[in-house]
């Protein structure tokens, strides 16, 4: 379709047009450094802890001479990804408060009637029942949400993780931390709960990556590049009032 006929169209009607783009865009710099540095280390650090982790639960690799104690090496390599895995959730966490406007706590945290609206509007979308998704320079409400369950199956993960830690080698720092989580929870059941989380994180990655790859085709925003880069290319048009102050201070020099 033309762009001067499509340009003519109401804002609903344009709605029905995913793929098309007009007037003026602006580059903005969403993901800032700390953010994707979280991002993909955390994503490189659960490929690893998941590997080590279902070796260490199901050894698949028979006993070999020339490579003497195996299942150490793999405790050894999951023990440090988990501090690495640990590390990165503080920066995350560390970010929600003293990040940019877009990796905010009050961008994952549903406080607004607003958010609950467009949370049931997006997952409309992701079900096939709205021509597209709501634009958003950040995170939408639905995505804000979904990252509500990660964290606290990161944290899970993370406690879990400590306790069974703490079990074998009884840290003397560790201990009044996590030692009498055992004394309620039998250490079997703590056992079963940090091994299933990994599955839990796959099933996440699986749909997170979908539903980007859907986003990224019909909103044609740069939403997979940003990931890399930071910067996402936004209609002037689709930038809300909120978004639109974030954008001004961050130009300004200020902390969004």
């Amino acid at each position: 379709m033309p762009a001067a006929e499509t340009a003519k169209m109401g804002r609903k009607e344009r709605e029905r047009l995913p793929h098309e783009r007009n007037g003026p865009a602006m580059v903005v710099y969403v993901w800032q450094y700390g953010l994707r540095l979280a991002h993909w280390g955390l994503f490189v650090s659960m490929i690893v802890l998941g590997y080590t982790g279902y070796y260490i639960h199901n050894p698949f690799i028979p006993g070999r001479t020339d490579i003497p104690f195996l299942m150490g090496w793999f405790r050894l390599v999951h023990e440090y990804a988990a501090v690495v895995f640990t590390a990165l959730c503080l920066l995350r966490f560390w970010l929600f408060f003293r990040g940019n406007y877009w990796a905010g706590w009050r961008q994952i945290v549903p406080l607004k009637p607003s958010q609950f609206r467009e949370m049931t509007e997006i997952m409309m979308f992701y079900a096939f029942l709205r021509p597209r998704s709501i634009p958003r320079v950040g995170h939408n409400a639905a995505a804000a949400a979904s990252y509500i369950a990660v964290y606290g199956m990161a944290f899970l993960e993370i406690v879990t993780g400590l306790v069974l830690y703490n079990w074998q080698f009884h840290s003397a720092v560790l201990n009044p931390l996590v030692g009498w989580i055992p004394l309620v929870v039998n250490i079997q059941y703590i056992r079963l709960i940090h091994f299933l989380m990994t599955f839990a994180f796959i099933a996440y990655g699986i749909v997170h990556v979908h539903l980007c790859l859907i986003n990224a085709k019909l909103e044609k925003c740069g939403l997979m590049d940003s990931i890399f880069t930071g910067y996402k290319v936004i209609p002037v048009e689709e930038i809300n009032k909120e978004d639109r102050e974030a954008i001004e201070r961050l130009q300004e020099g200020r902390t969004p």
